[in-house]
């Protein structure tokens, strides 16, 4: 496994004295390159998975994106994982894809005042494009289940360093740098993101309060009463967005007035 190289500890010596949080992040691992920032959280040991352990990298070379896709990642971007080690149920594992996501449009907002929207469940939008995915990973076969948060958030980059290498039906991707017209200081922008998400990790996940983590997450959503066509396994579902439930399912109505819930999807493309 890939040992951080010394350059590499300045970034980590400032995150660290910046960080106002009691675990998550105290553990940090920096790369300037890194394959993936997802690959590398879910080899390490168990000793060495603490709750909170929070590993970065500056550019990956093989990002991951959710079912197998590869997420691009230069420099420039934020790339982080974040390990938690759940004392919930892992009924309750959706949930941290949520407060993966309500951390970051708190964050950018608190750091740019941009209004980010987010679509169920991984993505984060700003005027309709994507500028982050959540990706979550899980591994409870061993006796310390052990959840992978995965965050890539396009910050100090160029769209067109992304949206050259997608094909039309991908949704567009933005930069925070495009939308604020400046570069964000990214030490800042992970600080933010670490003290919102275990916010609202401890003030509500941990303690079972999944119904407010949906509501926070609704108020910060533009789904609703929008027609879309999810993939749920292999078949195409067409319908109208009506709500999120309780147990972090998208609630759609069909062309025939029934309701179908989504837990499973491929792919959700809004229209």
């Amino acid at each position: 496994m890939r040992k951080p190289n010394p350059n590499e500890s300045i970034f980590k010596t400032r995150l660290s004295k910046v960080l106002r949080t009691k675990k998550l992040g105290k553990s940090i691992y920096v790369f300037n390159e890194l394959d993936s920032t997802q690959d590398y959280a879910n080899s390490l040991p168990n000793n060495e998975s603490l709750h909170g352990t929070t590993v970065i990298a500056r550019k990956q070379n093989m990002g991951k994106g959710r079912i197998g896709r590869t997420w691009i990642s230069p420099e420039g971007g934020l790339w982080m994982s974040i390990i938690i080690i759940p004392d919930f149920s892992l009924a309750d594992i959706i949930f941290t894809q949520f407060i993966g996501s309500l951390a970051v449009v708190d964050a950018v907002f608190e750091n740019t005042k941009i209004n980010c929207k987010l679509t169920w469940p991984n993505d984060i939008l700003i005027n309709g494009k994507k500028v982050c995915g959540i990706l979550t990973d899980v591994n409870a076969e061993n006796e310390i289940k052990k959840i992978v948060v995965g965050i890539g958030l396009n910050a100090n980059i160029e769209s067109s360093s992304i949206n050259n290498y997608l094909t039309d039906d991908n949704l567009k991707a933005t930069t925070l740098k495009e939308e604020y017209g400046n570069d964000i200081d990214l030490i800042i922008l992970i600080k933010s993101i670490l003290e919102r998400m275990e916010y609202y990790y401890d003030n509500f996940l941990s303690c079972g309060n999944t119904l407010e983590i949906v509501d926070r997450w609704k108020e910060r959503s533009d789904m609703f009463g929008k027609k879309a066509i999810v993939y749920d396994g292999n078949q195409q579902v067409m319908g109208e967005i009506i709500d999120l439930d309780q147990n972090g399912a998208l609630v759609m109505k069909l062309s025939d007035t029934s309701i179908r819930k989504i837990i499973y999807y491929d792919n959700v493309s809004l229209h």
